[in-house]
């Protein structure tokens, strides 16, 4: 896959409104272990732990954020470090995530470690220029024998004509349709 992407590589994916954070449930709590855009979120960092989202008591599910982009999230948080509760009202805001070459093939790495089976069947793929669409559905179980997730999603690769590698990819699919399955 290296061979395929040029030095300058982006894969931006779809834009999101959300809090801009990954967070993941540890002992009792979710920690914030990536802040998507920091000009943006400057309220929660990497290590800070949210203890409660709009009232409820966090739990293995994460955050389920639903509304509006400038609607307010009411957390009860502890700062990396600190156990001193404090409470944060973050607004929603439109986040769009991008990762460059080396994280993009990191991230390739640990998805097919985190799935016992998985498949992708191509639907059309349809070129202009220097765009190639590509729209597949791809479906997988995390266990021999379990349950079956899926999405269909469609994504845009932009060619260099000169060297036919791939600048960038803009993935045009929603992380949540597909996560949603899991609640």
């Amino acid at each position: 896959m290296y061979s395929m992407i040029s030095e300058n590589f982006i894969y931006e994916h779809t834009p999101y409104v959300g809090l801009g954070i990954e967070a993941h449930y540890v002992d009792g709590s979710l920690l914030v272990t990536h802040v998507v855009d920091d000009s943006l979120q400057s309220s929660l960092s990497v290590g800070d732990r949210i203890h409660e989202h709009n009232g409820s008591i966090v739990n293995s599910k994460g955050l389920v954020i639903n509304g509006p982009v400038g609607e307010e999230q009411h957390l009860i948080v502890t700062k990396a470090g600190d156990s001193t509760f404090i409470e944060l009202r973050l607004p929603l805001a439109e986040y769009q995530y991008r990762q460059n070459d080396i994280a993009f093939l990191g991230s390739i790495l640990r998805y097919s470690d985190n799935w016992y089976n998985f498949d992708v069947m191509i639907n059309d793929i349809i070129t202009k220029r220097n765009r190639v669409v590509v729209h597949y559905k791809w479906e997988g179980s995390k266990t021999e024998g379990g349950n079956v997730y899926y999405f269909s999603a469609m994504e845009i690769f932009y060619i260099d004509k000169k060297t036919d590698l791939i600048d960038k990819i803009e993935g045009l699919w929603s992380e949540k349709q597909f996560r949603d399955q899991f609640e």
